[in-house]
């Protein structure tokens, strides 16, 4: 399940009936605590009942950012296939994706009929700028709540 705020909340269980947080936010420098404290304070918004928690993993990585904020199709050689540029909010539409490219690899459907172009790939224009930017805002949204 995932909310429709700008900076998103995540969650589901894994095979194990662990709960399973998300957002955006890199867990470096500043980040660490301020999403750390967040997911916290989230889960006890989303789940009172389970009180206080201790996390037992953490991660994070570089979300897929494209200028226009719209995913991309590359098909950078033969039988390679690649989807980019989720910008944040993979969770449906790369599930639905995945299994068009599942129906593609199969046979069932043709590059060209698929539900994006093939593009050729290209780096995003000031990218250092804009993920600094986007960490920024996140931390802010993830701030405690002034009283």
């Amino acid at each position: 399940a995932w909310d429709t705020r700008t900076v998103l909340t995540a969650f589901r269980t894994d095979n194990a009936g662990r709960l399973i947080v998300g957002s955006v936010g890199a867990l470096r420098g500043a980040g660490t605590v301020i999403h750390r404290n967040w997911a916290r304070r989230r889960i006890r918004a989303l789940f009172p009942q389970v009180g206080e928690v201790e996390l037992e993993h953490e991660w994070y990585g570089r979300i897929g950012m494209t200028n226009d904020h719209l995913p991309r199709l590359h098909a950078p050689a033969e039988n390679m296939i690649a989807l980019t540029g989720f910008n944040g909010r993979g969770i449906a539409p790369g599930t639905v994706f995945g299994r068009e490219l599942a129906r593609h690899i199969s046979g069932e459907l043709r590059l060209d009929a698929m539900f994006l172009p093939v593009s050729p790939a290209q780096n995003a224009s000031f990218r250092a700028i804009r993920e600094g930017y986007y960490e920024l805002g996140a931390q802010i949204a993830h701030l405690p709540p002034a009283r």
